[in-house]
């Protein structure tokens, strides 16, 4: 993986006079606000600065420049005109930087910088680490990889603002050989402490199955039929029944699984001639002769292998550590043949190791990444911005950067992620393997009341069960310190040590305080408790959760303890049947027997949502900047709720409607399509009996969301409304390349939001971004609109963003805010057939029951009235008057259960007139 060498800026005089006037406007724009003075803006440093052709506007992007050294979170933008008119500006300088900032003489050496980052970063001490360029400190050096590094080593020294003070700092970027984490660490040159780090790998982990145990409540018993189907899949298309030349066989766009369409023959000329002039696969005619040979030595063998100018696909599950050879080699992907035929049988049942299977999911991962490049392009995501492609046609951005998509990764299990380094070095997709818990079998034998076959989830560390089995006698572990008998592991030597040795240790989740830092209820107690039972001879381990009612998860994480025994866990319900069996005397038996893993490159879904963190972090603070959304715990960072918008927009079909509940990551989470719960908390719909989201969800409190992906989740619950709408005012295109049609609009909306708004923006800076976007594409057509789903929301006119520390937005703070501005006007938010679903009025559940929740963004000057009548006009219920402010926050429950099933009309008086919307009560 070669990583470019990040250089501090690029001279204006190569940038020519429209940087330079853009220069000179934000100079006097900043200091006519009074903040920072002219010595502040003096020469900072322009990281990135290009011609936007879709919207005509020059993006250029800066960094606070002081004593010729960048500051790391101080950035800022100018974004003007063909005239050169300034249309947005905006900055996070710090005031007075020149008295703030240290001298930039460090005590570390650069060696010393990588030394002290691979310490704090828990990695090995580089070996014979050499200097590879030689350069002004201040411009960047590189070093070799130093044996910890699967790339070379950038060193840059530079300054890091914390709070009203700067630090001098080595920035070095490491990418780890494990391939989980691409750091870059700033490093105290004075101390060689780390200051502060950022990861370009942005993981799953923290969701992905986790939430499914944590939110019990959402996860419902499969019915018979609905594992069966989980657990094996379909059989589709056996080779020679869809081959043909010059073609894939896939899962085609916009089908988010296997579980919604047959996989089709789709041909190599869907590539879209004016985003993939040369097509998408190496062999392709229209690539000119030598055009692939300087990155691609495997043409030489004659093979035709899913590599292709925008990506390079292939299976990567042989060794945690396979590195960069990957993309070279010749045997490790489909070969379509001379004729290209790149059509493999698929069989679920047989597993992902399956050659064919294999092949097969390899050829569909390649496709989608084509895809989502093609469609991207034509909505903005081009060269010049920061695209992913080995060679950039145009001559604008860098090349040399195509997305190496990994298949079934060996690096981890039930995860995926996305590495997005600066433009010039290659995307990293990383799919995983998903444990088939529908389908995974442990069986007990022994004590009669507790025999039988119980469902499982693996652990994403240690020995697979396919390598070592899990076969033995079960022993409930006893460490003579922990609650409920000892059987949480807390300890070592166990009591029962002697019993444990040969066997296979049982021990409850949880009931370690000294092992919990954040949430009890999080997987970091895990390897230690597998590491105690293998000090104590233990030949496997079961871990049962410690709460009765729940259900499973995958535990992820790293194996830093030297794990060689597997271990898998089981629900707290079945665990606690299997300990008070042992604890009763009987003698157990366990045998665990895989399903068939689920291969994460056929879903979809989650390519699309992986796709989109290399989007939103190559256009936000420009190509050169993949620092500008920091997915730290307590951020306001949007990035996964970008990803799940790009998802859920790239497999909406004709015929959809934005009330339906839509999941994400069904296909790898074994969940019936329709049913979820997939990876998130609830599911996304315009229905607000669905899906209740409003702004003031994030929060430290109880209840209040803080992890980065469900923040996330909220983000994208206001996108998907805001989809919805702009697609029943102008229409769905099924041509994902058109421009014309309510979901084309809207992604073309995102992608010019992402590229106007702020380094590290928070909700509202997010939402002020659209604003401005659809002002310069669509000359605010769409201003009404943005406003009122965003107040329905809670990120109205009135909403409060929040605290902000060292430049980023944080969770805390946060107030809603249902208004609108001065001026607005209220729209009555339609779905599908026209009907009002919020905006000026809504009542949900609809059908409703026993209760009816009435909900309006209308402002009156006095209480609201509001009332239900029959279709004959007569009254049925009525409430007291109501305060604008409550009906506008949560609304005014109505109790229903005395009127008759039938249909009514909903109506609110407010001081500006009366509003009205249908309503069915159903008992």
């Amino acid at each position: 993986m070669a990583i470019a060498l990040a250089m501090p800026g690029l001279a204006v005089a190569q940038q020519g006079a429209p940087v330079a006037q853009a220069l000179a406007s934000f100079s006097a724009k900043v200091q006519a606000q009074g903040r920072l003075s002219a010595a502040d803006v003096a020469n900072p440093a322009v990281t990135s600065s290009y011609f936007d052709q879709s919207t005509g506007l020059t993006h250029t992007y800066l960094q606070q420049r002081v004593n010729g050294l960048t500051v790391f979170n101080a950035t800022g933008a100018v974004h003007t005109d063909q005239t050169g008119k300034v249309v947005f500006f905006n900055q996070d300088f710090l005031p007075g930087a020149a008295a703030a900032a240290p001298a930039a003489t460090p005590a570390l050496t650069p060696e010393q910088a990588v030394g002290a980052a691979a310490k704090s970063l828990s990695l090995p001490q580089p070996v014979a680490l050499r200097r590879l360029v030689e350069a002004r400190a201040a411009d960047g050096l590189l070093f070799n990889n130093g044996g910890i590094s699967e790339a070379n080593i950038p060193v840059r020294l530079m300054y890091q603002r914390v709070g009203d003070k700067l630090v001098l700092v080595w920035n070095v970027t490491i990418a780890q050989l494990d391939q989980q984490h691409l750091w870059s660490a700033r490093i105290d040159a004075q101390t060689g402490r780390m200051l502060d780090r950022n990861d370009y790998v942005v993981n799953e982990l923290a969701t992905f199955r986790q939430h499914v145990l944590e939110n019990k409540e959402r996860r419902q018993p499969l019915t018979t039929a609905a594992a069966a189907a989980a657990a094996t899949r379909a059989v589709r298309s056996p080779k020679g029944t869809l081959g043909a030349p010059n073609s894939l066989t896939v899962i085609p766009v916009p089908f988010e699984n296997i579980d919604l369409s047959p996989r089709v023959v789709v041909p190599f000329s869907s590539a879209n001639p004016l985003y993939s002039p040369y097509g998408w696969q190496v062999g392709d005619a229209k690539a000119p002769s030598g055009f692939f040979a300087d990155s691609y030595s495997f043409l030489s063998t004659g093979k035709q292998l899913t590599r292709g100018n925008n990506v390079a696909a292939y299976d990567d599950n042989m060794t945690a550590t396979s590195g960069s050879g990957n993309v070279a080699s010749s045997t490790n992907s489909p070969d379509g043949g001379a004729t290209r035929d790149f059509d493999f049988p698929f069989n679920q049942p047989q597993g992902p190791r399956n050659a064919d299977n294999l092949a097969a999911g390899i050829t569909n991962l390649f496709y989608w990444n084509n895809m989502l490049h093609d469609v991207m392009m034509s909505k903005g995501f081009d060269e010049v911005s920061g695209n992913f492609q080995y060679k950039n046609l145009t001559g604008q951005g860098l090349g040399n950067d195509f997305v190496r998509a990994e298949s079934q990764d060996g690096s981890g299990r039930n995860n995926a992620n996305f590495s997005t380094p600066p433009d010039g070095s290659s995307g990293r997709m990383q799919m995983y393997l998903f444990d088939n818990t529908a389908a995974n079998a442990l069986t007990i034998t022994g004590a009669s009341s507790a025999a039988g076959t119980y469902r499982f989830a693996g652990v994403a560390f240690g020995p697979k069960l396919t390598k070592k089995p899990l076969a033995g006698k079960l022993v409930l572990v006893n460490d003579g310190v922990s609650a409920d008998g000892g059987d949480h592991a807390c300890a070592t030597p166990f009591v029962n040590a002697a019993d444990v040795a040969g066997n296979i240790a049982f021990i409850q989740r949880g009931g370690c305080p000294q092992l919990t830092t954040l949430n009890p209820r999080v997987n970091n107690q895990f390897a230690p408790k597998v590491k105690r039972a293998q000090d104590n001879g233990a030949t496997a381990v079961i871990v049962f959760d410690s709460l009765a009612t729940t259900g499973l998860t995958n535990f992820g994480g790293a194996d830093t303890v030297g794990i060689r025994i597997p271990a898998i866990f089981i629900s707290g319900a079945d665990g606690f049947k299997l300990r008070a069996a042992l604890l009763a005397g009987g003698t157990l038996n366990a045998t665990a027997t895989l399903g068939p893993e689920f291969d994460g490159s056929f879903d979809n879904g989650v390519v699309s949502h992986e796709f989109g963190h290399g989007i939103t972090n190559r256009l936000t603070g420009g190509p050169a900047n993949a620092s500008c959304l920091n997915p730290a715990t307590g951020n306001q960072t949007m990035g996964e709720g970008w990803s799940d918008f790009f998802a859920l927009w790239m497999t909406t079909r004709p015929g959809d409607d934005g009330k339906t509940s839509r999941y994400i990551a069904t296909y790898d989470n074994g969940d019936p399509y329709n049913v979820g719960p997939g990876f998130r908390r609830k599911p996304y719909s315009t229905d607000f009996s669905k899906n209740n989201y409003t702004y003031a969800q994030l929060g430290t409190t109880t209840g209040k969301f803080q992890e980065t992906h469900d923040v996330g989740e909220v983000w994208a619950t206001v996108l998907w409304d805001l989809n919805w709408q702009f697609i029943y005012k102008y229409g769905y295109n099924a041509d994902f390349f058109s421009a014309t049609g309510g979901n084309n609009k809207m992604l073309k909306l995102v992608l010019d939001g992402c590229k106007l708004q702020v380094c590290n923006p928070g909700f509202l800076d997010g939402r002020d971004a659209l604003l401005r976007a659809d002002s310069v594409t669509n000359r605010a057509a769409n201003a009404d609109l943005i406003w009122n789903v965003f107040a329905r929301r809670g990120m109205g006119y009135s909403a409060v963003q929040g605290d902000r520390v060292n430049g980023q937005p944080r969770v805390t703070g946060i107030a809603n805010g249902f208004d609108l501005p001065p001026g607005s006007k209220v729209i009555a938010l339609a779905n599908k057939n026209g009907a009002v679903v919020g905006g000026a009025l809504e009542a949900y559940p609809n059908p409703a029951q026993d209760q009816l929740t009435v909900r309006t963004q209308l402002s009156s000057a006095a209480p609201m009235q509001v009332t239900v009548l029959d279709l004959l006009g007569k009254t049925v219920l009525r409430t007291v008057a109501v305060p604008a402010a409550r009906m506008q926050q949560t609304g005014v429950e109505l109790n229903t259960s005395r009127l008759a099933s039938g249909i009514y009309v909903v109506r609110v008086t407010t001081s500006n007139g009366t509003y009205s919307t249908k309503v069915s009560i159903q008992h």
